[in-house]
């Protein structure tokens, strides 16, 4: 989509920008999940300016919402990467569900004997579905234990499913992953990985394959009636390169990986500690950079 647009003409977008897609971890909190006080002070200017501010996470909806409210965002909110979009009244303006038959699998992969210990949940519009009461969860994607509805039966919930999150032992999670891959591979995106804690605790997440934050912010622009040259977005990950890319003009943090500034316009000088994104938040205000 940028294939033929220079940084120059990118950055020229900057004047006239409406919307700002901001990513959560390591871009619009720091590493205790507070916002800087430059950022929020930066957050009020540009909304006096009537520029919109939009959070796009990996995080659930509520965990983005919160912070929405916090910066004072009435804009939709994206999350699970996108798979995921909701308006500032919690009405859901875009899903992308997972073929039921995925989510069956889970159910029936746990009947197995080498599948003891496995936990899973379904990420829906209305809420994290579980079996459990505290079911296993990578720590990003921990909510308020509240947002767990803890259910008896999960087949009602298998068509409004958008993410499907498992934890426990490598070979249970491992017969999942491959269970639900020998029939539904091409169409899905698949991550396992290892819990941090070091133990053998493991996840797998499952999505469908072409979900990223830029699906989800291409139907909040529509919904917003602004066109995605007036867009700018920010961000620090791999999640955030479909994002930055898409948007009219873009910036990494400095915290950002490689790969992620390599296609954005910018690199802020500070990180997300020191309130890296309020410099890019002044750029747009002054509508240049320095």
């Amino acid at each position: 989509m940028r294939f033929f647009e220079t940084r120059g003409v990118r950055l020229r977008r900057l004047a006239s920008v409406r919307c700002i897609a901001c990513d959560l971890d390591g871009t619009l909190l720091t590493r205790t999940n507070e916002i800087h006080p430059d950022v929020v002070e930066m957050v009020a200017k540009v909304r006096e300016r009537g520029i919109r501010i939009i959070l796009a996470s990996g995080r659930s909806d509520t965990f983005t919402r919160r912070y929405a409210r916090q910066i004072g965002s009435t804009s939709p909110v994206i999350s699970l990467n996108g798979a995921l979009v909701k308006d500032s009244e919690g009405s859901v303006l875009f899903s992308s569900p997972l073929a039921s038959e995925v989510c069956a699998k889970a159910d029936e992969v746990s009947l197995h004997p080498e599948s003891e210990g496995l936990s899973w949940s379904l990420f829906t519009p209305d809420g994290i579905v579980s079996l459990e009461e505290a079911p296993v969860l990578p720590r990003y994607l921990r909510s308020e234990k509240q947002d767990i509805i803890r259910v008896g039966d999960l087949r009602p919930y298998h068509t409004s499913t958008v993410l499907l999150c498992a934890g426990g032992g490598y070979r249970a999670v491992q017969k999942l992953s491959v269970a639900i891959a020998r029939r539904h591979g091409r169409r899905l995106q698949r991550s396992m990985y290892q819990s941090g804690s070091g133990q053998d605790l493991f996840y797998l997440e499952v999505r469908n394959r072409n979900i990223t934050k830029a699906v989800g912010l291409k139907h909040v622009l529509d919904a917003m009636d602004i066109e995605r040259r007036q867009c700018a977005a920010i961000g620090d990950y791999s999640n955030d390169v479909e994002m930055c890319t898409f948007a009219g003009v873009s910036a990494a943090m400095l915290n950002g990986i490689q790969e992620l500034k390599l296609v954005t316009d910018y690199v802020t000088r500070l990180d997300n500690d020191e309130g890296g994104v309020a410099e890019f938040l002044r750029i747009i205000l002054e509508g240049r950079i320095r």
